[in-house]
């Protein structure tokens, strides 16, 4: 029987494990559906509004009526590009993990650092994307920075998805829900009808900054009628199951805390406390993938990763790469008001 050597280090083989790790996202990726990786790095984004209206009734002799489809604007945008890299020293191939028997013949120290490695490059990629998710749903639109000479980041472009300014909703007065006499109730409903207006989709999902929870929780169209009885968060990854807090009106309510630090340097909210988002699952939102940019991807992939060698002093060095681009289709899918 032949032997086969195997190099750990083959972009073929670090880009199947870093593509097979578990993945690391949010709740607002679970918003997006992943399409296969592109050849391409440029997409025509297509930003699709509903102009559908009744057709008139004919004739048994007259000729068809000429009809309009949906409203498309067409966007040319590069898919973003992320390519962290991080030091694989060469003493890391004979440290013995905690925990892990050292007379386990079966246990190879270096395919677990290989994984810790992936693992940590998957993590930031995941986040990256994450953010991007979520700046697509809540603001409409994706700011990306650049680093200027390998520190100063500047931003070099936004993709704004041209989301409708009435989705943009800011409450005042006794309308507000902090307002026991407020019509909550009608006001999502509302909202819901202008999203299926805009998609023909109606809304599934209310995620709710910790000020917007508390003032729903406590009004008087939800405190009776918020259903977290029979809560399965058993299919969630835990950071996302944690924010689930059970149905009320046909909706699942999702409460959003905590912030990340954009590129920029500035500390930003996921989701300001203040607001609601009111989303449609069902409508058209993709997250493309273009082709990373090195000579040794052989073809499309959503995450590339590889590794380069130093002699002195003797080390390796992991780089992965990935061109996510999310991409709400139908702009018109999400709501965002600020309701306390």
């Amino acid at each position: 029987m032949q032997n086969f050597n195997i190099d750990y280090f083959d972009p073929r083989l670090l880009t199947g494990v870093i593509n097979k790790r578990p993945l690391k996202s949010d709740i607002f990726t679970g918003f997006f559906k992943k399409q296969s990786p592109s050849p391409a790095e440029l997409f025509e984004l297509h930003v699709k509004t509903r102009n559908i209206s009744m057709p008139p009734a004919i004739t048994n002799h007259a000729p068809g009526t000429m009809r309009h489809g949906d409203a498309v604007d067409v966007y040319a945008v590069k898919a973003p590009r992320f390519r962290p890299k991080r030091a694989f020293m060469a003493a890391d191939k004979f440290r013995q993990p905690a925990g892990v028997n050292p007379y386990n013949p079966q246990d190879n120290a270096l395919e677990r650092a290989i994984a810790e490695d992936m693992d940590l490059h998957r993590e930031e990629l995941d986040f990256a994307l994450e953010t991007m998710c979520c700046q697509a749903l809540v603001k409409g639109k994706i700011t990306l920075f650049d680093l200027v000479e390998g520190n100063t980041p500047k931003p070099t472009f936004t993709v704004d998805f041209q989301r409708p300014s009435n989705h943009n909703i800011i409450l005042s007065g006794t309308a507000m829900w902090t307002d026991r006499d407020s019509d909550l109730q009608g006001q999502v409903d509302s909202w819901d009808l202008m999203i299926q207006e805009e998609t023909g989709y109606g809304a599934t999902d209310l995620l709710l900054g910790k000020n917007a929870w508390k003032a729903f929780r406590r009004h008087h169209d939800v405190e009776d009628d918020l259903d977290n009885r029979g809560i399965d968060i058993g299919h969630l990854a835990p950071q996302v199951g944690s924010k689930y807090r059970g149905t009320w009106n046909g909706l699942r309510i999702w409460v959003i805390a905590g912030s990340y630090t954009d590129l920029d340097g500035v500390i930003k909210p996921y989701l300001d406390p203040d607001y609601a988002l009111l989303v449609a699952k069902d409508a058209a939102s993709v997250i493309e993938f273009g082709l990373p940019v090195d000579n040794d991807c052989a073809g499309p992939v959503e995450i590339f990763a590889k590794a380069f060698k130093q002699e002195d002093p003797s080390g390796t060095f992991t780089i992965a790469e990935t061109r996510p681009l999310p991409w709400p289709k139908q702009p018109g899918s999400v709501v965002l008001a600020k309701v306390v």
